[in-house]
């Protein structure tokens, strides 16, 4: 985790927008690092755009590293013959991203409703907040990100648990620069909360995050809100 080098929403904000990275080995039973740490289910939140250094050690001493560009969900394989087919959702550094995959053929469902995709609701939802919070139309990204923080919140995926530590970060940090166009206190009480919500959140998910300098940087945060909370007098 400290290393710094994700699978996710693809939110996308500017210094929050945080992916998981997970890895697994072939043949399994490789000690897995990302960024020279270990973590528990073999599992990173890392920022977006960041480079993942991964190693995988096999217990007969066999070693095979990739380094990776982050800027979506990714799932790595880790093979011990070294064949490069072994990420799914990210850009081996140095390599050209990826060919636009064609668009999918529309499902004949006979007329019944198709199913319905939460989580791609849950990401289309997103990447709307991202766009408003570019244009700084806060608001809007608040509401966008509560409806994906919805969806999300009743998934069964595997992934729900990072994407809703990720939509609380994110949340935190919409909430905290909406203080600077609406200067109401409630604004910044509310990122402290979220703040909060995203710390408890990474201690399940992120072995020693106690000890992480993510976590530091979010208790950095919540006490400088406390500061700026205490410095204003509450409106009668």
């Amino acid at each position: 985790m400290r290393g710094r080098p994700f699978l996710l929403l693809a939110l996308g904000l500017a210094g929050c927008a945080r992916y998981v990275v997970k890895v697994d080995s072939d043949p399994a039973g490789a000690a897995i690092t990302l960024g020279g740490d270990r973590n528990k289910g073999d599992r990173w939140s890392v920022p977006t755009d960041s480079v993942a250094e991964i190693a995988a050690t096999w217990p007969d001493g066999q070693r095979m590293a990739t380094a990776l560009t982050v800027d979506r969900d990714v799932h790595v394989l880790v093979r011990k013959d070294g064949d490069p087919a072994q990420v799914v959702g990210g850009r081996i550094v140095g390599a050209a991203p990826p060919a636009t995959p064609p668009p999918a053929t529309p499902i004949d469902t006979g007329g019944a409703a198709a199913p319905v995709d939460s989580m791609a609701q849950a990401r289309a939802l997103a990447d709307a907040g991202q766009t408003a919070y570019k244009l700084t139309d806060y608001d809007e990204a608040i509401a966008r990100f509560k409806q994906a923080y919805e969806l999300v919140q009743n998934s069964k995926d595997p992934r729900a648990a990072e994407i809703l530590s990720n939509l609380q970060y994110n949340l935190a940090v919409v909430y905290e620069s909406s203080y600077e166009v609406t200067p109401d206190l409630e604004r910044l009480r509310r990122a402290r909360i979220m703040y909060k919500q995203f710390d408890e959140q990474m201690a399940t998910l992120v072995q020693n995050w106690s000890g992480t300098a993510e976590h530091a940087d979010v208790l950095r945060r919540v006490r400088a809100l406390d500061a700026r909370i205490d410095a204003k007098p509450a409106k009668p």
